[in-house]
């Protein structure tokens, strides 16, 4: 857990409210999604973050969006989130959205997550690599159609 900036209000992530939740030791999480308990640590304590499978995987263990399990927020945020707050399913009957468009959904919602705790020059090395993934698939494209 840590500390809000300016409120000493005390901030959690999305992994340790859910686990608690649900009753669940981090050895029990742990074995739940096939990884090392040390892994479980690192991602509550926001030294790791799980890869996008795993995160979708605690997502739909935990029955919540990718956003609720990857932020920090307070437990009164969460608790809000959790009344408010869309499924991946809830998506799907609302809007008649497939489940490929609300993966590509949930990875915007993932991406825009962890930019804004990024540093200005990490943000840029960011779209620097998106720009270089981009031009290499651009340019698949095109020998794909010679």
């Amino acid at each position: 857990m840590s500390k809000g900036p300016s409120t000493g209000e005390t901030f959690l992530s999305g992994i340790r409210f859910y686990r608690k939740k649900n009753h669940m030791t981090q050895i029990d999480l742990a074995e739940a999604m096939g990884v090392t308990q040390t892994s479980v640590s690192q991602w509550e304590s926001g030294r790791n973050y799980p890869d996008i499978k795993t995160a979708r995987r605690l997502a739909d263990y935990f029955n919540t969006s990718l956003d609720n399990v990857l932020s920090q927020r307070s437990l009164e945020e969460f608790e809000d989130a959790e009344r408010f707050s869309l499924r991946p399913g809830d998506y799907i009957e609302n809007a008649e959205t497939s489940e490929e468009q609300v993966l590509i959904l949930e990875q915007k919602r993932l991406l825009l997550r962890i930019f804004e705790v990024l540093s200005p020059a990490a943000r840029q090395r960011v779209l620097d690599r998106a720009e270089a993934y981009f031009e290499v698939e651009q340019l698949s494209a095109q020998e794909n159609l010679k």
